[in-house]
């Protein structure tokens, strides 16, 4: 009988857990998504890679591979009716955001252990590598020619100023995911709910209701 009921406060403990996960993923997600078809305009900014970034180190591989898929599936149907050509390159983002949520979730105890600068430094090095990827992915399928590696160079070049601010703009966003992190333990202490949603964040079981430290200790 006890073990039956252990069993079932379990299995009620992984339900509330899993919407928990579900909840705030599916925030976080719409939150990228209507702030990047905001910013739609302005080239090179986003904020659908941080979305991607913050859910993964938040909750794993399997949780941010989902929020990759969902994201660039919706964002794609709405900026491809804004601008027109840009849902062909869909399969380019994916392979990006993709790469994104594994490795962040692969290593997101790593990660929540970088200083605020580290995590920025972290996201310029995927700006340049979303925006190598995609400048192929656009030359092969829209413009559809043969890429030689003297006329990459003269694309990437002539677009050197975009990738700068692609850059600037995801140091600057990827730099606050530690802050955001300790605002979602905040508001969750607030309601008085456990941090179930973040269960391999914290070292100690005593730390449960600790926030992430800016020193970088988990």
């Amino acid at each position: 009988m006890l073990k039956r009921e252990t069993e079932k406060r379990w299995n009620t403990n992984k339900r509330m857990e899993i919407i928990l996960k579900l909840a705030i993923s599916a925030s976080l997600s719409s939150l990228g998504i209507v702030l990047s078809t905001v910013v739609v305009f302005v080239p090179n900014v986003e904020f659908v890679s941080v979305t991607i970034f913050l859910i993964s180190i938040l909750f794993g591989v399997y949780y941010g591979l989902l929020a990759a898929v969902s994201i660039s599936v919706v964002y794609e149907f709405i900026i491809t009716a804004i601008i027109g050509t840009a849902g062909l390159l869909v399969f380019f983002k994916l392979i990006c955001y993709v790469s994104l949520a594994i490795i962040a979730g692969m290593g997101r105890k790593t990660f929540l252990k970088l200083s605020s600068w580290e995590l920025g430094v972290f996201g310029s090095f995927f700006a340049i590598f979303y925006d190598l990827l995609t400048t192929i992915g656009y030359q092969v399928i829209v413009i559809q020619i043969n890429i030689t590696l003297n006329y990459l160079l003269i694309v990437l070049v002539s677009g050197a100023v975009f990738t700068i601010i692609h850059v600037i703009g995801n140091f600057v966003l990827f730099s606050l995911t530690r802050t955001i992190v300790n605002w979602i333990i905040v508001a969750f202490q607030a309601r008085g709910i456990k941090l179930i949603m973040l269960p391999s964040i914290q070292n100690k079981p005593t730390e449960t209701n600790k926030p992430i430290s800016e020193g970088g200790n988990v």
